[in-house]
């Protein structure tokens, strides 16, 4: 399926996500791929398979060799999730006269509440199962906004795993997201936006926005 848009242009097949725009962009993210604040020109959400038995060290290079693959510009930022494609969900809206669009692809298999005891071991592939989380806007965020962002879109997923319902399968409580989420926040140059936080129209937008893209999946392939 592809998205094209005037200023970013996305594609989404079984095997992967991506975004990609013909400038670079400041991207803060949590990403295995060029995570931080990096000035980025494409990303890449990457499906791996649940059972694959991948070393922990080798998923920069898988991220590598499927940007290479797909001819995506450098800088690219790359997330991995073992959820199906068919998850993802997006949103495409204007705030302000500017574009903004939410992606959200859903894995639940290693749901986790924050402060759950640990288990994962350093020599051990990470566990599979991920909710990677793409906010993206011609706007121009400042830096302290989007990590305000990010902390927003952890409120919202934790918000809505609340009111789903979705429990730890090691604490039994409510989870608060999975043990490898990823979030990405990527700006524009159009008008500059300092704060982005729930006082804010556009931190409600994006929220609600949010929300509703994440509870959608998960009624979908959970529920």
């Amino acid at each position: 399926m592809e998205t094209p848009s005037d200023n970013w242009r996305s594609h989404t097949s079984s095997a992967h996500f991506t975004l990609q725009w013909p400038e670079p962009r400041p991207c803060l993210s949590s990403a295995v791929l060029n995570g931080g604040l990096v000035s980025a020109r494409s990303l890449i959400n990457l499906r791996v398979e649940r059972d694959a038995n991948v070393p922990f060290h080798t998923p920069e290079q898988s991220l590598q060799q499927a940007q290479q693959r797909l001819q995506l510009p450098d800088t690219c930022v790359g997330m991995m999730t073992a959820a199906s494609m068919a998850s993802l969900r997006q949103s495409h809206s204007h705030i302000y006269g500017e574009a903004l669009a939410v992606y959200v692809s859903c894995g639940l298999s290693n749901a986790r509440r924050a402060g759950d005891p640990c288990d994962w071991k350093p020599a051990q592939a990470m566990p599979v199962g991920t909710i990677n989380s793409v906010v993206i806007a011609d706007l121009s965020f400042s830096t302290a906004g989007m990590v305000e962002l990010h902390g927003l879109i952890s409120e919202a997923k934790a918000a809505v795993l609340q009111d789903m319902n979705i429990r730890s399968p090691v604490s039994g409580q409510v989870a608060t997201g999975t043990g490898t989420d990823a979030c990405a926040i990527i700006s524009g140059s159009g008008a500059p936006v300092r704060w982005l936080g729930k006082h804010t129209d556009i931190g409600e937008h994006i929220a609600r926005e949010y929300m509703d893209a994440l509870r959608s999946s998960i009624d979908a392939f959970y529920c």
